[in-house]
């Protein structure tokens, strides 16, 4: 039996409407190679049909400054402290809250950290006046950690 009278088969046994010509046609479609635009277009066309079906909207993100990212967790502390000593319901509360923590905040932490960590490494690599000693170099690292 060949693969398309099993197909056929198959089909039937579904309670399906086919016939071996259905399937030779399809199979003979299929046969043919694309050419490398034809690969394009499709793959072209699959990705604006993900895109839509995400809903994704090509925005620039918008650059946050550090003070705000700052001001922002402090207040962020200064909630959930209020929130866990208030609240009658602190199981709830507390999952809540650390589920806000980890979704939305750990993403402005990571960002201050690489802020951070590029302060660090600007000051290692950045030129310094000769004469100027290690205790001001070392001075003005440390101080640029506390931003």
């Amino acid at each position: 039996m060949s693969v398309e009278e099993e197909i056929v088969s198959l089909g039937k046994s579904m309670g399906l409407e086919v016939e071996e010509r259905d399937v030779n046609e399809l199979v003979k479609e299929h046969t043919q190679e694309l050419t490398t635009e034809e690969i394009q277009e499709l793959q072209s066309q699959q990705h604006t049909e993900v895109k839509q079906e995400i809903g994704f909207e090509e925005s620039e993100e918008e650059v946050v400054s550090t003070s705000e990212i700052k001001e922002i967790l402090g207040m962020w502390e200064r909630v959930s402290q209020f929130v866990e000593k208030k609240h009658p319901e602190k199981v709830t509360t507390g999952r809540t809250s650390d589920l806000f923590n980890d979704t939305c905040l750990t993403h402005f932490r990571n960002i201050l950290r690489g802020r951070k960590k590029q302060t660090s490494l600007d000051i290692f690599f950045s030129k310094r006046p000769t004469g100027e000693s290690e205790k001001n170099v070392v001075k003005k690292a440390k101080t640029s950690e506390d931003i």
